[in-house]
């Protein structure tokens, strides 16, 4: 009989931690970020800051203030990209497209970790520290993305809310690493938080 309570016990953990992972992904969640990327003329290691904002399915807000202040805005219906001015008083630019079409890296990434932290038909998982995505070849074409590290603030911590920092890279070879900052999960966005509102003297751009 004991023998059978401790073999229920270790189904029900691997079974219970199998769940756990596969629901790791919260619905929405909103973050303040620090960013390092490489850049594309230089090839050097750039540092920028600002915020993101996600919600399943592929709704995100992307606001940067550094280097330059940029927005990026999909409701998965319609996408926006906004370049403020670098001079008040002069015209920003902003450029409307499909979702589809103005979908980025980090839309497609966040989206298919609803699959959770195991390997699925989308990557595998190798856990760690850091714990590694790698995207099978379909997905790497379709995502533009090879693999994901993601860093965790302790090792035993394995839920989305205890993520340090995530860093993407890319089909290129370049890395994009998000260092989130005051990462709060399940957060109410109001019905046009993903919609991008142009203001005044906004010149739009084809």
């Amino acid at each position: 009989m004991k023998i059978y309570l401790i073999l229920f016990s270790m189904l029900f953990l691997s079974l219970y931690s199998s769940i756990s992972l596969a629901e790791f992904l919260p619905t929405s969640f909103s973050s303040k970020f620090e960013q390092e990327y490489v850049s594309t003329l230089k090839g050097k290691i750039k540092k920028g800051e600002g915020s993101i904002d996600y919600k399943y399915p592929g709704q995100i807000r992307l606001e940067t203030s550094l280097p330059s202040a940029v927005i990026f805005t999909s409701n998965g219906t319609r996408a926006w990209y906004y370049r403020a001015p670098f001079i008040e008083g002069e015209e920003g630019e902003v450029t409307e497209s499909s979702a589809q079409d103005g979908s980025t890296a980090f839309i497609k990434f966040f989206d298919s970790l609803k699959q959770g932290l195991i390997s699925n038909s989308i990557y595998d998982v190798k856990s760690g520290d850091p714990t590694v995505i790698t995207f099978k070849p379909k997905a790497q074409k379709e995502f533009g993305i090879n693999k994901s590290s993601i860093y965790f603030k302790s090792k035993s911590g394995k839920n989305f809310s205890d993520i340090e920092a995530i860093e993407l890279t890319l089909a290129d070879g370049k890395k994009s690493k998000l260092k989130f900052l005051e990462l709060k999960s399940d957060i109410k966005f109001s019905a046009n938080h993903f919609i991008f509102s142009p203001p005044t003297n906004t010149k739009k751009v084809n």
